[in-house]
């Protein structure tokens, strides 16, 4: 009797008692370490959320404190946590590993992604989401057959399948709104499609076959309708054969949206489920930049990410649970110093063969700056093959080690044909209802368990 009591007394409260929060959101922002941050809140200038924080411990002098230094949206989260990457025998993790720990709660080996070490399945939070009766999205600017988006939705075991992966984003779960690059695994190899299936399926077709709405460019993802209907919409969105390119080096008239703008539709597709919902949104490019010591693209990449938040609590509600997190780090270290005059210092006098004095020339005389990577492709060549390969990448237009800009590595310490994953913890900032549990040193894993008991 007493049994029965207690499991009536617990089913009560998780029912009508305990609050469960409607909107659930989490970014995950591979790459986006601690110096790059800082970076970007150097440099972004923008009109930052003003939100109170959802904390009534956080006394008045903080908070004039943290509005006094706020640059970006992302400053308008309170509460903050570091998350523990690490266990014995795999110091540094990589990016599957990463993104299971966060997306199923278990700690695997490298190579493996959401399954167990008996290649067993792992449910991810998306599924948990659905089990929970809400409604599920998953965006990312990186192709849907990645390693982070398919550990929401997929298992994986050493050598990435991604043409397997398609078909179980498609058919293993019914996400409601799904948008994102990775075309090409979607749709038949043709003539223009090189890299496309070679089984002749059309996964596109497959898929609004099933229900889903289609879109394939900017103007109709924006040209959405998200009125309420009776159930939830259904969005099946591809924009890039790939992976998205860099935004701040796409043309005006682009194919592909923002991430504000697709976690503004997906938004607000999901938000009528009576149930609530759980949104992923994945940014890559700041990773992506990252691995060629590309700082300033990183850097406008992290503008992209802050505008896609602003948009993610002004459609979702200032109560929304919205979670931000890096997942892993490339190891920046800081900005590289401009030169300056003090940098400079004029040449001895000379006189020409005729005995002409010759004009003073300032050269430089400072030690070279300081690197801004620990490894990557800005880091000095000591053989043949590192050479070769650097030459070969400029000519291809990979990146130019020559003109100024935004294609140009950074110096690095070390030379690697990209910066790899380092072991330093994430970071994770949240805020809204719920947000107060993540606070303090957190194991990557506890943020599923965490997120969990909020469906």
């Amino acid at each position: 009797m007493v049994t029965l009591f207690a499991g009536f007394a617990y089913l009560y409260v998780n029912t009508f008692v305990r609050k469960h929060q409607h909107a659930v959101i989490l970014f995950v922002v591979n790459g986006l370490d601690l110096n790059t941050l800082n970076m970007a809140r150097q440099q972004l200038g923008r009109s930052p959320l003003r939100g109170d924080p959802d904390d009534p411990a956080i006394n008045d002098a903080r908070r004039r404190a943290a509005y006094r230094s706020e640059r970006l949206n992302l400053d308008s989260f309170w509460n903050i946590a570091l998350l523990s990457l690490q266990e014995p025998g795999q110091p540094v993790p990589d990016e599957g590993a990463n993104a299971t720990a966060l997306a199923c709660g278990q700690r695997v080996e490298n190579g493996f992604v959401a399954v167990d070490h008996s290649n067993e399945p792992l449910r991810s939070l998306i599924y948990a989401a659905e089990q929970a009766q809400r409604a599920t999205g998953l965006v990312t600017t990186s192709s849907l057959v990645q390693p982070t988006p398919v550990a929401f939705y997929s298992t994986i075991k050493g050598t990435p399948e991604p043409y397997r992966n398609a078909v179980d984003l498609l058919y293993s779960g019914k996400i409601d709104v799904v948008l994102g690059g990775g075309e090409q695994y979607f749709t038949p190899a043709n003539a223009t499609n090189e890299w496309g299936r070679r089984d002749g399926r059309n996964l596109l077709n497959e898929a609004k076959n099933d229900g889903y709405e289609i879109v394939r460019t900017r103007d109709e993802l924006n040209n959405v309708s998200t009125w309420p209907t009776f159930h939830t919409r259904q969005i099946f969105g591809l924009f890039a054969p790939d992976q998205f390119y860099f935004s701040s080096l796409q043309p005006e008239n682009r194919r592909q949206p923002s991430l504000a703008e697709m976690t503004r539709v997906a938004i607000s597709s999901l938000n009528y489920n009576y149930k609530g919902y759980f949104l992923v949104v994945e940014h890559d490019l700041v990773a992506r930049a990252a691995e060629r010591n590309f700082g300033q693209l990183a850097v406008n990449e992290v503008a992209e990410v802050d505008e896609a938040i602003e948009s993610a609590v002004a459609y979702a509600g200032p109560d929304a649970l919205v979670l931000v997190t890096n997942s892993y780090s490339l190891g920046a270290v800081g900005p590289l110093p401009s030169p300056s005059a003090d940098d400079l210092v004029a040449s001895p006098a000379t006189v020409d063969a005729n005995g002409n004095a010759v004009k003073p020339q300032a050269i430089p005389m400072a030690p070279p700056p300081q690197p801004a990577w620990l490894a990557g492709p800005g880091g000095p060549t000591v053989t043949r093959p590192q050479a070769a390969w650097l030459r070969q990448r400029g000519e291809s237009g990979w990146f130019s080690t020559n003109a100024p800009g935004l294609l140009r590595p950074d110096a690095a310490l070390r030379f690697q044909t990209q910066a790899p994953p380092i072991s330093e913890p994430a970071w994770l900032a949240s805020r809204g209802e719920g947000s107060s549990q993540l606070r303090g040193f957190l194991n990557n894993t506890d943020v599923f368990d965490i997120v969990n008991e909020n469906f």
